[in-house]
């Protein structure tokens, strides 16, 4: 059923010679999809973005959102992408990963130390670098929008210490970086899709899972996840990537149009995403979750040990980051290597 639904969604995406959808009457049809929830920051991002193209665009470019993975997992809009089958992918820099190698940089644990720090690389050069650099990939890169610091959620205990956390079996995405994290603490990581996470968790086949308080929120997590630690471990974004075919069948005034919407709805996510973050821990403690808020000097020496043989192929781009204030405390191991 999944493949006929995934045929039908490629059909109905299928462009002409411009690469995106364009009526008799002139209008341009874009469409945007997601794997997360549409109430999270990135999907009310993702419907503020498509309203304000259509004002500016005076009703011409229409943006369609899909959220909740309707059009497939993260990788398969990534692949729709590529082939000009979608126009817009929003999609974890974790999945890119398997399509642009160099952006493991941010999976590595404890590298971003905190929202000023992840302004300073995810909208400065170090940004702007990345996004151009998909060009190689066949993606075009318009924006990093921030999805939040990751924390771990289980069904069995509360997580105290980085000991607490030997023997769990946590999905995680599909990167290798992710899988090694949770293995040097002693868990058994699971990748699995976003899709199949919330099932593999209520029929006990895997204990929990990691994402931003929000993402944990909007995606009712807290109905088969009774345990969060506040572990912090990893800084995660979206990647919002677009079809080069649709990209270059629009017209310079059309590209302007995306592109300055877009340079607005940076700022504006990131503003919700945080809010959200700290609205959705109260709510979750309100719906029955207990948090925890281990110390993470632990966590951060025990990840290390592998994050040391996974940064020299990393180097180059950990120079660039902007330096962290309190090395000591938060500063990773690859980090200090450079």
């Amino acid at each position: 059923m999944k493949k006929l639904w995934l045929l039908a969604a490629a059909l109905s995406l299928t462009f002409g010679a411009s690469g995106c959808g364009q009526p008799n009457d002139g209008t341009i049809t874009i469409r945007m999809a997601q794997a997360s929830a549409a109430d999270g920051a990135i999907g009310i991002s993702m419907d503020r973005f498509a309203r304000e193209v259509e004002a500016k665009s005076g009703g011409r470019i229409k943006v369609h959102t899909f959220h909740n993975g309707q059009l497939g997992t993260e990788r398969e809009n990534i692949e729709s992408v590529q082939m000009g089958n979608l126009d817009i992918a929003v999609v974890n820099q974790s999945v890119l990963v398997n399509f642009k190698p160099d952006i493991a940089v941010f999976d590595l644990p404890y590298t971003i130390q905190s929202a000023e720090h992840a302004d300073k690389v995810f909208l400065g050069e170090i940004g702007k670098s990345f996004l151009q650099d998909l060009q190689s990939v066949r993606l075009h890169g318009l924006a990093i929008w921030e999805s939040g610091f990751r924390n771990l959620t289980n069904s069995k205990r509360d997580v105290n210490t980085a000991d607490d956390v030997k023997g769990l079996r946590i999905r995680v995405m599909e990167n290798p970086i992710h899988q090694e994290l949770w293995g040097a603490l002693g868990a058994d990581a699971v990748p699995m899709s976003w899709s199949d996470a919330y099932t593999g968790m209520q029929q006990g086949a895997i204990d929990g899972q990691e994402n931003p308080a929000t993402v944990i929120d909007k995606n009712n997590v807290v109905e088969v996840n009774k345990h969060m630690a506040m572990t912090e471990h990893c800084y995660s974004t979206v990647f919002l990537v677009m079809s080069p075919k649709t990209w270059n069948a629009l017209s310079p005034e059309d590209q302007k149009i995306i592109t300055d919407c877009m340079a607005q709805a940076n700022l504006d996510e990131r503003a919700l995403s945080r809010r959200m973050d700290k609205e959705a821990i109260a709510i979750l403690e309100q719906k029955g979750m207990k948090v925890t808020y281990p110390d993470k000097q632990l966590f951060i020496e025990r990840t290390q040990v592998y994050a040391i043989t996974t940064v020299k192929t990393l180097r180059n781009w950990l120079r660039k980051l902007p330096p962290l204030r309190n090395r000591r405390t938060y500063g990773t191991t690859a980090l200090n290597l450079c």
